[in-house]
């Protein structure tokens, strides 16, 4: 046996819960009550049943279910007195409580919450969320099978509070991290840490080539002829050495631009592959301090790491 409250809610809010949450179709069909017992065709999806609902005189109710095909099921809504269809959203209060909001679309439209409870003692030890409305237990005219076979009744302007709209934001906002439940990070997100670890890496390849070069000692021009070949036979083998230094210094120079060149696009398209981008950067191809920031200003997707050998 389980017990039903019933409360009105702003339309506001139920736009709100079923806009983050969604909601399903259900369409029920209503026979004629007879001797206390209401019997009715619900039609959920491709889920239908034929369910006989028997109240107590404490209010309390009991609800059988047969499960019927649905060719069945959409025989026997064409002969039901009364039909009602209505968008259910189901949201959970906490303590294992939870919340059916139905949003009726037809005969009218109106939105109620109901919330089940196994017996009267735990129904009075409730407690009411701050964006429930008026409640609608005692009023028979909010009755499901009321409104299909008698019409939706008419509830008026229900009020609305920033009490109840925080309420409601609580507890569908912690899904996202954040409301009151979770914060926001403020590190700007994984996508900028990662962005900035990428100019780092291609700040540091950059440079990488400006300093080597300065490090590479560049002759100064020969401010006077050079002696002649007799005179350098006459001074030694010293004078000689001196003369073919300068071009000894300029090897190391060739080296070392090709290997720093080639360090940068190793770096590239080692992360190219990492990415899974279709177009990595062939090596040989010079590019400058910009070209290569714009390449990683592309990334958008975490590299993934490989262990360093």
């Amino acid at each position: 046996m389980s017990l039903v409250r019933r409360f009105l809610v702003a339309p506001s809010l139920v736009r709100l819960i079923r806009k983050e949450r969604g909601g399903s179709r259900i369409t029920e069909g209503y026979f004629a009550p007879q001797a206390g017992r209401v019997s009715y065709v619900r039609v959920d999806g491709q889920a239908c049943h034929l369910v006989l609902v028997t109240a107590a005189p404490d209010g309390t109710s009991s609800e059988e279910r047969t499960d019927v095909p649905r060719a069945h099921g959409d025989a026997l809504m064409d002969v039901c007195s009364g039909k009602a269809a209505y968008d259910r959203t189901a949201l959970a209060l906490g303590g294992g409580r939870e919340a059916l909001i139905d949003r009726y679309v037809a005969p009218g439209e109106f939105d109620l919450v109901s919330v089940t409870f196994d017996g009267g003692d735990e129904a009075q030890g409730f407690p009411v969320p701050a964006w429930f409305g008026p409640e609608v237990t005692g009023d028979p005219s909010y009755d499901r099978h009321a409104v299909a076979l008698q019409g939706v009744p008419h509830p008026g302007e229900i009020g609305l509070s920033n009490g109840a709209l925080d309420a409601v934001l609580d507890l569908i906002e912690p899904r996202f991290g954040f409301g009151r439940y979770g914060a926001p990070k403020t590190n700007g997100g994984d996508g900028d840490g990662m962005m900035k670890a990428l100019r780092r890496v291609a700040g540091g390849s950059a440079a990488a080539a400006p300093a080597a070069a300065e490090a590479v000692p560049v002759p100064a021009p020969p401010a006077e002829e050079p002696a002649p070949v007799e005179a350098q036979a006459a001074a030694g083998p010293e004078v000689g050495e001196a003369h073919a230094q300068p071009d000894a210094a300029r090897e190391p120079a060739a080296e070392s631009t090709p290997a720093i060149d080639s360090r940068i696009d190793d770096v590239i398209e080692s992360l190219s592959q990492a990415l899974g981008n279709p177009q990595p950067q062939p090596k040989g191809a010079a590019r400058g301090e910009d070209d290569i920031a714009a390449e990683f200003e592309r990334w958008t997707v975490r590299p993934r790491r490989t262990q360093q050998t």
